[in-house]
Order: C-alpha cells, then sequence, then structure tokens
C-alpha cells in the first residue's frame, strides 16, 4: 500500500498552460457561463478567448474574464509585473460531479494565444 507521510516533501510538476488551464471552472456552478463583454449566456461547445493570471509564489490559476467569439477581446495590452498572465482560446465542456451530483462549465481544447511571464510587465 502506498502512501504519503506528512513530513515528505512537497513535490512539483512542471507543465504547459494549456494543460494546466483545462478543466478549469468557468463561472459559478452549473452548465452554463457569461461573457464578460455582452453578457451572452455561453454553454456547453462555446468557442470562447479567456484572459487568466497567476500570482508569483501562488500555484492556483484565476479566470476572471471569458468572452464570447464576437467579443474577442484576446491581448495582453499591459503585463502586470510579478504576475503569469495568459490569453486562450477554448471551447466550453460539461463536468459532472459524481459525489455532488452536480455539473460544471469547464475550458477544454485550450490553445494559448499569448503569455506573460511574472518577470515582464510594470508594476503598475
Amino acid at each position: 500500500m502506498a502512501f504519503a507521510k506528512p513530513e515528505s516533501e512537497t513535490v512539483r510538476v512542471e507543465t504547459d498552460v494549456e494543460q494546466v488551464l483545462t478543466g478549469l471552472q468557468v463561472g459559478l456552478n452549473g452548465a452554463k457561463g457569461t461573457c464578460c463583454c455582452c453578457g451572452r449566456e455561453l454553454y456547453d461547445g462555446h468557442c470562447v478567448t479567456v484572459y487568466a493570471y497567476r500570482t508569483a509564489g501562488h500555484d492556483e490559476w484565476n479566470l476572471p474574464r471569458v468572452y464570447c467569439r464576437d467579443c474577442n477581446a484576446g491581448m495582453l495590452e499591459t503585463p502586470t509585473l510579478g504576475t503569469a498572465e495568459v490569453v486562450a482560446t477554448a471551447f466550453l465542456g460539461v463536468m459532472q460531479v459524481a459525489a455532488s451530483q452536480s455539473t460544471r462549465l469547464v475550458l477544454t481544447g485550450v490553445e494559448l494565444e499569448e503569455y506573460s511571464g511574472p518577470d515582464e510587465g510594470s508594476d503598475g
């Protein structure tokens, strides 16, 4: 039987941003999202553009903006120092969570359009 000891060291795995963003939840619980620009409802199968970021020293990616195909505002105008930022295109998919008997709208088929590393940009 394999188990992790509490005093064991933390293991870090490096992977690409597309893989990390795949499966990231869009919006609140449920199988629909909303374009942050025009308010259009987004469902399973829609093609979207997303802006996501991760601040230096943290492992979690945040997804504050999702755009529909018509609003596609995919551009990093002013990168922020100390923050990894990406603009990506993706399709929306539905993930079913058996334990809670619920569904979530998630990113699938993620393709990176722009990337700004934490050492790029300005601090203001």
